[in-house]
């Protein structure tokens, strides 16, 4: 990937708080950069470095800022993901970083919360205007943010799938599949395809090697491994397996740290209709890096005596597709949260100017130089599955149901 790496005065090391660039430059808009990595180092100009951001920009000719988590840096490596459809090049008009209010004293700490908080919520508006199809945060938003955005009403769904392959959406880890028959791989649930018993297209769905409730799971990630807001759950339980096997009752797990260890937080439970339709779930709005769907309950909900009434069938757990949408705010309470955070903000800096007036001002914007780039390369591993045992509980519900299992 194509790098630029930066260096201040002196090749002094800064405590960085805020990046603003400028797409524009002369070419063509298709070769503007869109997605780009922040990454520093307090050591050389080679590295190692670490990244700090993941910015996304507009396609508007205009300085776009970003506030980041306080950070030191000595060299600044800004990495160009993507542009916006052009393989020929990628552009940068112009770069400004800026360092972090001193939050030594708890003015300037209150005031560096405030524009972080801000900057989070100016940049979910412009998600919202976009229509949900990304998080420009170059930070994460943060809970407090994300709770106030939360307040005066329940908030829409974007109409995109960020769940879906074709969006990026990507199968991170799951427990098992059926008879490790690729047929039943866990890619169905974002392929955007239904199976259909009448004709028997589309694609199969996944399915589990035997079911135990809370046993087995499908773990789901976004492009670029981004943080999403999840507003909305989609879930059509169809698939080429017997209705017996299919999901009835679906816990949703997420986490904003290792798809592997997590830490999860469980945020829904689902009931899902023995149907062969989309059933949407509206969820409280809540960031998630990954999205784990733990199984806790297959079938139509026959009971048999002494038998587990969550376990229909014990050969196999079954899902047919999952869409994941993220939470749309109001521009209305939007832009009254911004309103409101610009005033608390502006009496703010007022009053701390007053405080130093005999004291030293806290130090701007630094001039940049442009030493020269490094690249480095990432690998990601797909954990290895156990099939689970299968028993004999779906033999005896098809006896008493008199239905033949796939």
């Amino acid at each position: 990937m194509d790098t630029v790496t930066l260096a201040f005065a002196g090749n002094a090391t800064r405590k960085i708080g805020k990046i603003v660039l400028n797409p524009a430059v002369d070419l063509t808009p298709e070769r503007w950069a869109k997605d780009v990595e922040v990454q520093v180092s307090t050591e050389t100009a080679e590295g190692p470095y670490q990244p700090v951001a993941q910015l996304t920009l507009r396609r508007s000719p205009e300085p776009q800022e970003f506030a980041i988590l306080p950070v030191s840096a000595r060299f600044v490596r800004l990495m160009f993901r993507s542009n916006w459809g052009s393989d020929r090049a990628v552009g940068l008009g112009e770069v400004e970083i800026y360092e972090a209010i001193d939050n030594t004293d708890a003015m300037g700490g209150l005031i560096s919360r405030l524009e972080s908080a801000l900057a989070d919520l100016k940049r979910y508006r412009q998600v919202q205007s976009d229509g949900g199809v990304q998080n420009t945060a170059g930070a994460e938003l943060s809970s407090a943010t994300l709770q106030t955005t939360q307040l005066g009403g329940a908030p829409r769904s974007a109409n995109i799938n960020v769940a879906a392959a074709k969006n990026g959406g990507k199968v991170m880890a799951y427990s098992s599949i059926f008879n490790n028959d690729p047929e039943f791989s866990p890619n169905n649930l974002i392929d955007g395809q239904n199976f259909r018993p009448a004709d028997g297209k589309g694609t199969s769905g996944w399915a589990s090697q035997g079911f135990e409730p809370g046993k087995e799971f499908v773990t789901l990630g976004f492009a670029d491994d981004r943080t999403r807001l999840v507003g909305k759950i989609t879930i059509n339980p169809v698939s080429n397996q017997s209705d017996l096997r299919w999901a009835r009752r679906v816990e949703v797990q997420t986490t904003s740290g290792s798809f592997k260890d997590g830490p999860w937080k469980p945020v829904a439970s689902i009931n899902v209709r023995n149907e062969p339709v989309n059933q949407d779930f509206t969820i409280r709005p809540v960031e998630a890096k990954y999205v784990r769907f733990v199984f806790q309950a297959n079938g139509p909900g026959v009971v048999l005596p002494n038998a587990d009434p969550n376990v229909n069938s014990d050969r196999a757990v079954s899902l047919g597709e999952i869409e994941i949408y993220e939470a749309v705010a109001g521009n209305d309470q939007l832009e009254a949260l911004i309103g409101r955070f610009n005033g608390v903000l502006t009496d703010l800096k007022t009053l701390r100017r007053r405080q130093m007036t005999e004291g030293t001002p806290v130090p701007s914007a630094v001039a940049l130089t442009t030493p020269r780039a490094a690249t480095t390369k990432a690998a990601a591993s797909k954990p290895k599955t156990t099939p689970q045992p299968a028993k004999n509980v779906e033999a005896a519900l098809n006896r008493k149901t008199k239905r033949t299992a796939s």
